[in-house]
């Protein structure tokens, strides 16, 4: 008597074996192969290595979207006579398009519902009148970047918290305690450091990351090649922070003195300006990385 798993291993081996499927696996694997060796080769662009490894990451979602897909829909054919002609085209067909949609409704559903979810759990407050100071360099900077302003908004907690939402609802949230903490122009390059992540999207790609490394568990490329674009962000925002207010060493100051209070909370999910960063899977770059970045990039606005 034939095994009920006969069938289904006929059709998963059908499938991998098809030129067809092995095409999308090695379109996908070369496109990553290639998006790593030139983020590799590009040591110190920090705006290229961002695009590049977003790029690998996004792919990397994609492929364990289609591999799960792809799994779900031939054992699901596996016992269609029609299989072995229309069933191979019609798993991949399906696998790919289910990972497209998937990661599509889940970019949506993170851009409209994070952003509240954040404020809503943090509670922030409008600016008084003796801090609009902060909206008016805001909206000055953002004017200048080109980018939509967004409000300004300040957490009543004691520790030095300073991030960006992203989303529908965009904003910079600064904490009492950050503001009691740093100087003026620290507290400029702070401000600049978190519009730059919005500039570049990056508040969405947090979180969007977060929900989907916890959806895609059994993808070994997350653990590894999702902190590393956190990382590469934070050197992104420090550097076109320091470029655009001219006070570099004025961000390092602030992440000096940050970093004596010691780490955020846990809660905040990796979206603050300052964490812990001592390994491959830390979303945070070392602080001395940070800060010997910010000095050299200070010497050199400095040079004739």
């Amino acid at each position: 008597m034939p095994s009920p798993l006969e069938p289904i291993l006929e059709a998963l081996v059908a499938y991998w074996t098809s030129p067809l499927t092995l095409s999308i696996v090695a379109v996908c694997a070369t496109s990553m192969a290639t998006l790593l060796y030139v983020f590799l080769t590009n040591a110190r662009n920090a705006k290229l290595r961002v695009s590049l490894l977003t790029g690998f990451y996004v792919l990397t979602v994609f492929f364990w979207l289609f591999l799960a897909t792809s799994l779900f829909f031939c054992i699901a054919q596996a016992r269609m006579v029609a299989y072995q002609t229309a069933g191979i085209r019609t798993a991949a067909a399906s696998a790919v398009l289910v990972a497209l949609v998937s990661a599509s409704v889940l970019s949506y559903l993170v851009w409209r519902f994070a952003a509240h979810r954040v404020l809503h759990r943090l509670t922030p407050r409008p600016l008084r009148q003796e801090e609009l100071w902060l909206q008016d360099y805001v909206r000055l900077l953002a004017q200048f970047e080109g980018v939509h302003p967004v409000p300004v908004l300040v957490v009543e907690r004691d520790e030095p918290l300073a991030m960006a939402v992203g989303g529908k609802r965009a904003a910079i949230l600064i904490s009492g305690g950050m503001l009691r903490l740093l100087d003026r122009e620290e507290t400029e390059t702070t401000l600049a450091h978190e519009l730059m992540h919005l500039k570049h999207h990056d508040a969405e790609f947090k979180v969007f990351s977060t929900v989907f490394s916890r959806i895609l568990f059994f993808d070994p490329f997350s653990k590894f090649f999702d902190p590393a674009v956190h990382r590469e962000r934070e050197y992104l925002a420090d550097e076109m922070s320091g470029r655009s207010t001219s006070k570099p060493a004025a961000l390092a100051s602030a992440l000096l003195k940050i970093a004596d209070r010691g780490p955020p909370p846990r809660l905040l999910g990796g979206l603050s300006i300052y964490g812990v960063g001592h390994s491959v899977f830390s979303r945070y770059p070392p602080l001395k990385e940070r800060v010997e970045r910010l000095l050299l990039l200070s010497d050199l606005l400095r040079a004739p």
